[in-house]
């Protein structure tokens, strides 16, 4: 059986056409930390070491894709095991699969781009739009992630507010930006909602115009009404509890499942257009409907060795009012906050600076007697690097700082920073990476944070 299985990818392999193209992919990437050294403000000191990914429970970041295309149509599979998904499974197991199908059905019209127009369903991904400068893979060892460090959770909504590992997220969101996107809800970081099964149409009407939208209907937050925040603990083994973001489906037992109100999918759709402006840059706008959002971004191109990313997110006030479970009510009368971001790129020869500033604010929640309003959170991190023969050095410099406010309940500004020392080399497929990193023992949530050093090494191949 195995053998005619074998022999029938062979053949299909062969059959395809000579205009089509398939193309299979993988990576794997790891962090190996053989010293860190923790000292806290009481107590004694800690020397431990790690092999981990430091955004996920399984200790390494794996992936295998296959992809096939022509010109009129292809398709994507793929599955992922620790890709950045901290609330998964807690186990080794932790995996996700993704794939898609494309097609351009309207190739015969010769006007308005058509031969452009795309369908795409099952799970699919656009990153044209989406911020253009990213951050540092370094990121998590010199400043936590914000949401991580947060730990009161009965203020656990303010602890998803900005994007430290992919900054280029706060800039402008990708085009279904699940799972790394922020759900509604409080006690979900930002990897929720679970998306199941979406559409997504792309198109490009006239010469750099570039159209998208995306809607999901079947799609699944956590939900906090079974077990703790929407968690389920089996032998020790954490399981997520699961409720459709778009209310009950249509009948249960048939195809009729997977029917949701059409009301309920339509206005959390995400819809947005990019314009390359020639000799001068990159304007993109968007409405996020999972977030009640809306982004501005514009990437400046035409400043010689200087590239600059600008973006902005204006939230809007939530309509869905009380449910039967208090969990279930984050959208009413509350707004996320303003986020503004700048980044920016610079290039001298073998000199490279890459600088960002992020910062989220004016979130309210005005569902109570009184109107409450988050104050600033603002990260900074800038990379000065220098390339030589055999690779290339940099330091990464990074600080945090939350305002207190009315929603953490803080009774002190909170501040964290850190800095690392590295040496980064590229060989093909292969990627190595080993640095010297410290945190500073500055406070947070009222408590002295430790001084931390470490010592990462990150592997990475992919093919």
């Amino acid at each position: 059986m195995k053998k005619l299985a074998v022999l029938c990818a062979m053949l299909c392999i062969l059959a395809v056409p000579a205009y089509a193209q398939l193309n299979t992919g993988g990576y794997v990437k790891s962090y190996w930390i053989p010293y860190r050294l923790t000292v806290p403000e009481t107590g004694d000191m800690t020397h431990t070491t790690a092999v981990q990914t430091p955004w996920g429970e399984p200790d390494i970041s794996a992936g295998m894709n296959f992809d096939g295309w022509s010109e009129w149509g292809g398709f994507h599979l793929g599955i992922d095991i620790a890709n950045g998904a901290g609330n998964q499974s807690a186990h080794a197991k932790t995996a996700r699969g993704s794939g898609w199908v494309w097609v351009k059905p309207f190739g015969f019209i010769p006007y308005a781009g058509m031969d452009s127009f795309t369908i795409w369903l099952g799970n699919p991904v656009h990153e044209q739009l989406m911020g253009k400068i990213g951050g540092s893979n370094l990121a998590t060892y010199v400043l936590n992630r914000s949401y991580y460090i947060n730990s009161n959770a009965n203020n656990r909504q303010r602890a998803f507010r900005l994007e430290i590992q992919n900054p280029e997220y706060n800039t402008f969101t990708r085009i279904n930006p699940y799972s790394w996107g922020n759900g509604n809800f409080p006690d979900q970081n930002l990897w929720w909602p679970r998306i199941s099964a979406a559409a997504m149409i792309t198109w490009e009407p006239i010469k750099n115009l570039f159209i998208a939208a995306f809607v999901a209907p079947e799609a699944f937050d956590l939900d906090p009404s079974q077990g703790s925040s929407g968690w389920l603990d089996f032998g020790g083994v954490k399981q997520a509890a699961l409720r459709p973001v778009n209310g009950g489906y249509l009948k249960e037992g048939d195809i009729n499942e997977d029917y949701y109100d059409v009301k309920e999918v339509y206005k959390k759709i995400q819809a947005g257009a990019g314009y390359d402006i020639p000799g001068f840059g990159y304007a993109r706008l968007q409405y996020v409907g999972m977030r009640n959002t809306l982004e501005a971004a514009l990437q400046l191109k035409g400043l010689g060795d200087l590239m600059l990313d600008i973006g902005f997110k204006l939230p809007f006030e939530g309509t869905e009012k009380d449910k039967d479970n208090l969990f279930l009510t984050a959208t009413y009368k509350k707004k996320r906050d303003l986020v503004a971001s700048v980044a920016a790129t610079f290039r001298d020869y073998d000199f490279r600076l890459l600088g960002r500033v992020d910062a989220a604010f004016a979130g309210s929640d005005s569902s109570g007697r009184s109107v409450m309003v988050r104050g600033l959170n603002l990260i900074a991190y800038i990379v000065p690097s220098y390339m030589l023969s055999v690779g290339t050095v940099g330091i990464d410099l990074g600080f945090e700082y939350e305002q207190k406010d009315e929603i953490n309940g803080w009774e002190k500004d909170s501040m964290q920073a850190g800095a690392g020392i590295w040496f980064a080399r590229s060989m093909g497929n292969a990627q190595f990476k080993a640095a010297i990193a410290a945190r500073m023992p500055l406070e947070w949530e009222g408590i002295k944070q430790p001084f931390d050093f470490f010592i990462p090494i990150m592997l990475e191949v992919g093919f």
